[in-house]
């Protein structure tokens, strides 16, 4: 291929031609082999269809005729009682009138004929000499446990018994149509024997077996319960069933196939033959009297044969066509390609990094001279385009690397010690921070401010980003300073000590006046309406008493100790920040020793899966119970994974922070 296409562009444009070409070749062949392929099926499925139903037809006109007799006999015997001369009588005529039955019997229940006789039944069979009468039970042949006197007789209709070998009845293989007669007792239908006629077997054998299909195809026959009666492997008529083969092989299309041939199916299917291991198609149809079903299998390569031919044929005159036509199409490419030789030389070394390579200029006015003068261009364009792409890089990790700075300061304006009092075991807390970017807009805090009190809050800055991590930092370190500043630190007391000394207690702020000041002091000059929601709560840790306020933000989730759980009953005041002059309230509560809050923001609640679904906040109410004997770290952990598991690998939209305080009973006040 090399030496007809030496040139990388002709072989491009002789392969597309070329497999344009082979495309179309190959669709027309391809096309001719499927419909002559199909137009054989359909005929080879009538074909198979009719041999099936010839065969079905063969059999069924010997077997069809069988239930008649059967019935015969039943009405002669529910007619009139017979003796036993006249039974011996109907039965020698039944034989004689039908070629195809090798006996039949009357099989009476115990004591049915005689009482206290046992076993009564009277059967007439075929043997060398003629027609041969005798009597059929006893203690070697008890007949009213086999199965074709007790299936007809428990199911009350007729039925055809599986192939058996009759030991002790007539002594040769057969299958048996029988069907129970009635006798009046006590003014309703009772059973009262069964009428049987056998029928065997040897020459069904034959017929199956020796039936042709092509070369190496055969037939078989199955019995409703999908035992083989006849197959051209030795040992499985008789032996095995549709199902154990299926199972032996494991062949789940087989077991398919025997199910639908059980129940009276008729399809046209291709399979795999056990018997040959080669692919072909088997049609099979039921026999309609005895409820059998008969398969007969064709190999596929013999049926395809002349198709295949045909295929060969074909394919080998469109390749010489095809060999022609590429060196056909080899000589046009090369003197279409030979101008671009050289601008493909040029092109190579400016692919090697030489930019400032020349370039070839073409003196015919074709396409070619286009394409060098385009390329050209695009030489220019590129020496540009990476000169600002390097200053582009520069400036993108620049601010990268000024991103994962604020990154690292902004969480370390955060308290990570935990427990932050190792010394004090009258509160339990924990706090956490997942920002949904490299900076973000949540923040917590807490600290003393006075006498056994103590600082802690939530908030939440309005937009992502640098603006809301500025904006955050400075509203964090603001309440801070209004929170422990003397001139809001709230009044002092004196406790009058022996002697006549005093000792200051000092009583922090209302959290109300610290979101009110701080509020007043972020909406001066905020310009960009920024704002921030944030609760803020103060806990006294000698009585318990919780002074709180919320400016806009989430609830937090009350933990009694006694198990109870609500969300905090918060005032719906503005958020902080958005304007001047807004006065926030102050709540109190008291909290027992063993209550708890858990503070979030609604990075918590809105957090969302891949399915749109928000947390909410009775989802989080529902994880209430599961919180209960864990202490502060556990808490924000726990509902850190649930909310990380409900979003499933979802991308985090918002900060998520968490802040878990449990009050623990009064102690020495803070150092």
């Amino acid at each position: 291929m090399t030496a007809l296409f030496p040139s990388g562009l002709a072989r491009r444009l002789s392969l597309l031609v070329l497999t344009a070409a082979g495309a179309v070749f190959a669709a027309i062949v391809l096309a001719t082999y499927f419909m002559a392929r199909e137009a054989l099926m359909r005929h080879v499925e009538t074909g198979a269809r009719n041999k099936a139903a010839s065969i079905v037809f063969r059999i069924e006109s010997v077997l069809a005729p069988i239930p008649r007799v059967v019935e015969g006999i039943i009405y002669d015997m529910e007619d009139g009682r017979m003796g036993e001369a006249d039974m011996f009588q109907r039965q020698r005529r039944v034989l004689q009138d039908n070629d195809a039955l090798y006996g039949t019997a009357v099989a009476f229940e115990p004591g049915g004929w005689t009482p206290g006789r046992v076993h009564f039944a009277p059967y007439t069979f075929r043997s060398p000499l003629g027609p041969k009468a005798t009597f059929l039970g006893g203690e070697n042949y008890r007949y009213h446990a086999m199965d074709w006197y007790q299936i007809p007789r428990e199911l009350d209709r007729m039925e055809w018994s599986e192939p058996y070998f009759d030991e002790g009845g007539g002594n040769s293989l057969m299958a048996t149509c029988s069907a129970p007669f009635h006798r009046l007792e006590g003014g309703r239908e009772v059973v009262a024997g069964v009428v049987t006629a056998d029928v065997t077997l040897e020459w069904l054998k034959r017929l199956v077996a020796g039936t042709s299909v092509l070369d190496t195809g055969y037939a078989f026959l199955i019995t409703k319960n999908g035992t083989y009666v006849t197959h051209p492997s030795p040992g499985v008529a008789f032996n095995e069933t549709v199902f154990s083969r299926a199972e032996e092989y494991g062949d789940a299309a087989l077991r398919t196939i025997g199910k639908d041939m059980v129940r009276g199916g008729s399809r046209f299917v291709e399979v795999k033959s056990h018997h040959t291991g080669r692919q072909g198609f088997l049609v099979y149809a039921p026999l309609p009297t005895t409820g059998w079903s008969l398969g007969v299998f064709y190999p596929r390569d013999e049926l395809l044969a002349d198709v295949n031919r045909l295929a060969l044929i074909s394919a080998g005159l469109g390749g010489g066509g095809f060999l022609a036509l590429a060196a056909l199409i080899a000589f046009i490419a090369r003197g279409i390609t030979r101008p671009l030789s050289r601008l493909s030389a040029a092109a190579r070394e400016v692919a090697g990094g030489n930019l400032d390579a020349p370039l070839p200029a073409p003196a015919a006015k074709d396409e070619v001279r286009e394409l060098a003068e385009s390329f050209g261009h695009m030489q220019r364009s590129l020496k540009d385009y990476i000169r600002d792409l390097t200053q582009a890089t520069a400036s993108r990790e620049r601010m990268e690397s000024e991103l994962r700075i604020a990154h690292d300061i902004q969480m370390g304006i955060l308290p990570k010690i935990f427990p932050p009092f190792p010394d004090r075991s009258d509160i339990d807390l924990y706090a956490s921070l997942t920002p949904a970017r490299e900076v973000g807009g949540d923040f917590y805090d807490f600290f003393p401010c006075g006498d056994d009190q103590f600082c802690f809050l939530v908030g939440d800055v309005s937009g992502k980003g640098v603006p809301a991590a500025f904006y955050m930092a400075v509203a964090k370190t603001l309440i801070k300073a209004v929170a422990e500043s003397p001139a809001y630190a709230g009044h002092r007391v004196s406790d009058y000590l022996p002697g006549g000394l005093t000792r200051p207690a000092r009583r922090c702020a209302d959290p109300g006046g610290i979101l009110s000041r701080a509020s007043n002091d972020l909406a001066q000059d905020n310009d960009s309406c920024m704002f921030v929601t944030i609760f803020c709560a103060v806990l006294d840790m000698k009585t318990g008493e919780l002074r709180y306020a919320s400016a806009g933000h989430n609830p937090p989730l009350l933990l009694r100790a006694d198990g109870r759980a609500e969300y905090l009953a918060t005032r719906q005041e503005p958020v902080a920040g958005a304007m001047e002059g807004v006065a926030y309230t102050t709540d109190t509560l008291t909290l027992a020793p063993g209550d708890g809050l858990v503070l979030f923001t609604d990075g918590v609640t809105e957090a969302m899966n891949a399915a749109q679904e928000l947390y909410g906040e009775a989802r989080l109410m529902a994880q209430a119970r599961s919180l209960y004997g864990l202490d502060a770290r556990a808490r924000c952990e726990h509902l850190s994974a649930e909310v990380r598991a409900f979003a499933a690998g979802a991308e985090q939209s918002d900060d998520i922070t968490l802040l878990a305080l449990t009050y623990q009973g009064p102690e020495d006040s803070l150092g």
